[in-house]
C-alpha cells in the first residue's frame, strides 16, 4: 500500500509534468527565443493552484528544466499593480543525439531539446560484415558522435538515438539469428557506445526512425496510419498504425524478407541496388542517381529502367496495403525524388488494387530522414524520463 510520503510525491511529480510539458509545448518565437509564461497562464493551461504553480515552477527551475526571466519592470513591460513573475523553458539544458549508422555511412546530429541542430557530422565508410571487426564499427561511430559533440560545445548529453539496418528488439539487440548482415550493423553499439562514454543509448530499427521523422516534420504528418519505405539499397518499412509505431514481439514489423517470394519483386533489394542491376543487364554502368539523370533528360532507355524500378516498387507498396491499410506510403531514400517515381507508382495501384487505395508520396527529408527520426525518438525519451534526469547545472 502506498505511504503518505510516496502519494504526495507522486501528485508532486504529476503537477511538475503538466507544468513542464506545456511550456515545452509552447512555440519558439521566430527568432527561436523560448516564449515566456506567467503563473496565471499556467494556472489557465493545468487548472493548478496559484500557490502549487509557483512551487512547481521553483521546483523546476532548481532541477534545471525552467529559467525565471526578468518580471515586466525589468523588461520594460510593467504598467501597473504588482508585476508578474515569468518562466521559460530551458532548451539548452541538455541534448540529445541522433545517429544514422549505416553500412557505408555513419552520420550523427546533436540537437538541443526542441530538436534543432546544433552540430552535424557525417562520414563515408566502407565497412564490410565479412572483414571490418565490431570493434571498429563501434569506433567509426563514437568518433562521429565525438566530434558532432565537439562541434556542439561538449553539452550534457541527455539521450542518444541509434538508427540501424537490422530489426531490433526490446534488448536493444537483433534477435532473428542467421543473417550475418544483422548481426554485424547491430553488434551491440549502444552497449558499447554506452559502456564506453556513459551516455544513455537506445537502439532503434532505421526505417522505424524515418517513420518517425516522416511523421514529425515530413510527409507523413498528420497521417494517423502511414508507412514509411527506406528505400535506398535495402527495402525497409516502418509502420504506424493510428498513431502509433508498430515493432512486433521481436522489432520484426516492416522487414522485407517476404518479398523473395513476391511475384515481380524477389528480393528485398532496393531502388538504387535495382536502378544498378538493372543499368548492368542493359549492358552499361552507373549508379542509380546516374539513371534518374538520365531519365530527367529525356533518355529513353533511363526512362524505361525507371517504369520497371516503379512496377516492382507498386508491388511492394501493394503487400503493404494488403498487411497494413495504410492511407499513405511515403518513399524515403537517396533517389526517392526520382522524375516520376511516385507518380508512376500510383498509376500502377489500380492493377492490384480496389478504391480507397494508399496514395505513394515521396519524402522531402532526403539522406537525413533516419537522424532526424532518431533524434526526434530521443527527445521523446527524455520526456518519458524527465524527472528522473539530473542536469549538470541544477547539481552545480
Amino acid at each position: 500500500m502506498p505511504t503518505g510520503v510516496s502519494v504526495t510525491r507522486r501528485l508532486r511529480d504529476e503537477n511538475a509534468l503538466a507544468v513542464l510539458h506545456h511550456v515545452w509545448d509552447l512555440p519558439a518565437g521566430p527568432d527561436g527565443s523560448e516564449p515566456a509564461v506567467t503563473g496565471t497562464d499556467l494556472i489557465a493551461a493545468t487548472g493548478l493552484s496559484r500557490a502549487t504553480v509557483h512551487d512547481v515552477c521553483e521546483e523546476l527551475i532548481g532541477r534545471g528544466w525552467l529559467r525565471e526571466l526578468p518580471n515586466e519592470r525589468a523588461a520594460g513591460t510593467y504598467t501597473k499593480g504588482r508585476p508578474a513573475r515569468r518562466y521559460a523553458f530551458d532548451v539548452h539544458a541538455g541534448v540529445v543525439v541522433g545517429i544514422d549508422a549505416g553500412q557505408h555511412r555513419i552520420a550523427a546530429r546533436v540537437g538541443d531539446l526542441r530538436g534543432r541542430p546544433l552540430a552535424d557530422v557525417a562520414r563515408e565508410v566502407a565497412h564490410e560484415p565479412a572483414s571490418t571487426p565490431a570493434a571498429e564499427r563501434l569506433e567509426v561511430v563514437a568518433a562521429t558522435v565525438r566530434q558532432a559533440l565537439a562541434q556542439a560545445g561538449s553539452p550534457q548529453v541527455l539521450s542518444v538515438v541509434l538508427g540501424v539496418p537490422a530489426p531490433v528488439g526490446p534488448s536493444g539487440r537483433t534477435e532473428f539469428s542467421g543473417n550475418p548482415y544483422w548481426g554485424f550493423v547491430n553488434a551491440d553499439l549502444a552497449g558499447g557506445l554506452s559502456s564506453r562514454h556513459g551516455w544513455p543509448v537506445l537502439a532503434e530499427n532505421d526505417a522505424n526512425l524515418a517513420a518517425l521523422a516522416e511523421g514529425w516534420i515530413g510527409s507523413g504528418r498528420g497521417v494517423r496510419h502511414q508507412v514509411t519505405l527506406l528505400a535506398g539499397e535495402r527495402i525497409g518499412a516502418g509502420v504506424v498504425d493510428d498513431g502509433r509505431l508498430l515493432r512486433g514481439a521481436r522489432g520484426g514489423v516492416g522487414e522485407m524478407r517476404y518479398l523473395t517470394i513476391v511475384d515481380g519483386v524477389g528480393s528485398p533489394a532496393g531502388l538504387g541496388k535495382v536502378l544498378r542491376d538493372l543499368v548492368a543487364e542493359a549492358g552499361g554502368t552507373g549508379a542509380a542517381e546516374d539513371v534518374v539523370a538520365a531519365a530527367a533528360a529525356g533518355e529513353e532507355l533511363a526512362g524505361s529502367l525507371l517504369a520497371v524500378a516503379a512496377d516492382r516498387l507498386a508491388r511492394v507498396v501493394v503487400t503493404l496495403a494488403s498487411l497494413f491499410d495504410p492511407e499513405r506510403v511515403v518513399v524515403a531514400g537517396g533517389v526517392a525524388g526520382a522524375l516520376g517515381l511516385v507518380e508512376r507508382v500510383n498509376a500502377e495501384l489500380p492493377r492490384f488494387l480496389d478504391e480507397p487505395r494508399p496514395l505513394v508520396v515521396a519524402s522531402t527529408l532526403g539522406r537525413d530522414v533516419v537522424v532526424l527520426g532518431a533524434v526526434r525518438r530521443a527527445l521523446d525519451d527524455v520526456r518519458d524520463r524527465v524527472l528522473s534526469l539530473s542536469l549538470e547545472r541544477a547539481g552545480s
